[in-house]
């Protein structure tokens, strides 16, 4: 039993190491302003159901459901990759931060030329004078028990950057939780 729970303090304290890691690399990587050439138009509901169907495993061990509203394309100008480490990492703070038993809700709407997505979930939320802080790198609130890097918001507001797009931090829905919001310049789908 000992060697049992050595074995996993081992294998949680590597899956923390590699989970930095990508953090830090993908932070070196946004330093790359060139970036913004490779954009493409592409659809962030298409993005968003990819990132969704790869994070449930996490959501269901944490019993916590994702749930994506549903709704038409959403077409944007920008890097589908980058657009999708935007997403997991507003997912997977939202999971992390989320009582067992509760929802994260994803919404994606285009609303008066510009397409909104907003990640709420139902944990503790940021307090008003905090939130520009948790932007920073390496930033993590105090108390907070949730495993981080304190890297997942700073790397939101560097994509945001690179996209030309807003972030918004808000309390959620009931004033319970938190709210993220990205509002993006909506784009002309292919081939129309």
């Amino acid at each position: 039993e000992e060697r049992s729970q050595a074995l996993g303090s081992v294998v949680q304290a590597s899956d923390r190491a590699t989970h930095l890691l990508s953090q830090l690399l993908t932070m070196a990587r946004l330093d790359n302003e060139a970036l913004i050439r490779n954009f493409v138009t592409c659809d962030l509901r298409k993005i968003a159901v990819d990132v969704i169907a790869d994070i449930t495993p996490q959501a269901l061990e944490k019993e916590v459901e994702v749930m994506l509203d549903v709704g038409a394309s959403a077409w944007v100008q920008g890097d589908p990759a980058l657009l999708a480490v935007l997403l997991r990492n507003l997912i997977d703070n939202a999971i992390r931060y989320s009582p067992a038993g509760t929802f994260v809700a994803v919404t994606i709407k285009v609303v008066d030329g510009q397409v909104r997505l907003n990640v709420s979930d139902q944990g503790p939320g940021i307090p008003a004078h905090e939130r520009e802080r948790v932007l920073s790198r390496f930033t993590r609130l105090a108390g907070s028990a949730a495993p981080g890097t304190g890297l997942g918001l700073s790397i939101v507001l560097r994509v945001v950057q690179l996209h030309g797009a807003t972030l918004a931090l808000q309390d959620g829905p009931g004033e319970y939780g938190l709210s993220v919001c990205v509002t993006l310049p909506v784009a002309v789908p292919p081939n129309t």
